[in-house]
């Protein structure tokens, strides 16, 4: 991992986060979903505090990960837990420890917080919830429910 930096993203970083993201999106197969874009990204970040919050990976000044996630607050925890919302290292890097080492830094910003976490995996997805066992999370299958806009517009 020599040379591998973790940082806050910033405004600027924007256009390397969407990079990252549509290699994501590539990856996971889900390319036509990507809604994110360089200058919702920018503002994003630009606004305090920001809307989500971004670690970025580099390694010899080039980007090779991100991980991002939200502050929300749940009925069940009934308090206020960071959102995971990716975890994403490009195949180049992958197992030089950029993964992990994003998430011992994911730690460092929820414990600065008092805060736990919580994140959605795909069941098909082993390796990550390999790495995510590894790590100590505890996992339960759940089923994602998602409510666009314009149906729920036309549900009633």
């Amino acid at each position: 991992m020599a040379g591998l930096v973790i940082r806050r993203a910033m405004a600027a970083d924007a256009s390397d986060l969407h990079d990252l993201m549509q290699a994501l999106a590539a990856y996971e197969g889900l390319t036509p979903y990507l809604a994110a874009t360089p200058d919702g990204l920018t503002e994003a970040l630009a606004v305090q505090p920001p809307r989500a919050a971004f670690l970025l990976a580099e390694m010899a000044g080039r980007p090779v990960g991100f991980v991002s996630w939200t502050r929300v607050y749940g009925i069940w925890r009934g308090e206020d837990y960071f959102n995971l919302d990716d975890l994403f290292v490009v195949e180049a890097a992958r197992g030089a420890g950029v993964g992990e080492a994003l998430m011992r830094a994911f730690a460092t910003e929820a414990a600065v917080e008092g805060l736990g976490a919580r994140w959605e995996v795909r069941t098909d997805n082993h390796g990550a919830r390999r790495f995510y066992d590894r790590l100590g999370a505890d996992q339960e299958e759940k089923v994602v429910v998602r409510w666009a806009r314009d149906a729920m517009r036309t549900a009633f």
